[in-house]
């Protein structure tokens, strides 16, 4: 499990629930004028803004865990097993199986110790769309407060 992900956006998108809700209640409950119907309105719009951020962020987290259970499902050994007994050993011999082939390239001799070694990266279905909302907001949060007045 992801655990150090799901910490992090359950504090992220806690906060921001939080923050909603509490300023919905201080704008609601807080002194205001006589007439002043928009903080009545202000006080819902920020309770059910933060309502939805942390439904959002409960949704997110629970796909999170959902996809780091299906990357565990898959990444367990799967064998089937054979009906009969098993076949003879290639007419090569068994010790070829499973080793890459060496190729010589320009005639000469291999230099260093190293050799070609497999790179993964882990991702989790999340990732971009989080990351494309994030550039959006960015985009529109700039573009707001760099609007000719």
């Amino acid at each position: 499990m992801p655990i150090r992900e799901i910490l992090g956006k359950s504090i992220a998108f806690g906060l921001v629930a939080a923050a909603c809700i509490g300023g919905g209640a201080l704008a609601f409950y807080g002194p205001h004028a006589y007439n002043d119907y928009f903080n009545t309105g202000l006080a819902i719009v920020l309770v059910l803004m933060g309502l939805g951020a942390g439904g959002l962020g409960t949704l997110i987290i629970l796909g999170v865990i959902a996809d780091a259970r299906k990357r565990d499902r898959e990444s367990r050994l799967h064998v089937t097993p054979r009906p009969g007994p098993l076949g003879p050993p290639p007419p090569w011999g068994m010790g070829d199986i499973g080793r890459p082939g060496v190729r010589e390239v320009g005639g000469a001799a291999p230099r260093g110790g190293g050799g070609p070694r497999l790179m993964s990266v882990a991702l989790s279905n999340m990732d971009a769309p989080i990351v494309i909302g994030a550039l959006l907001v960015w985009t529109v949060v700039f573009l707001v407060l760099l609007a000719p007045r």
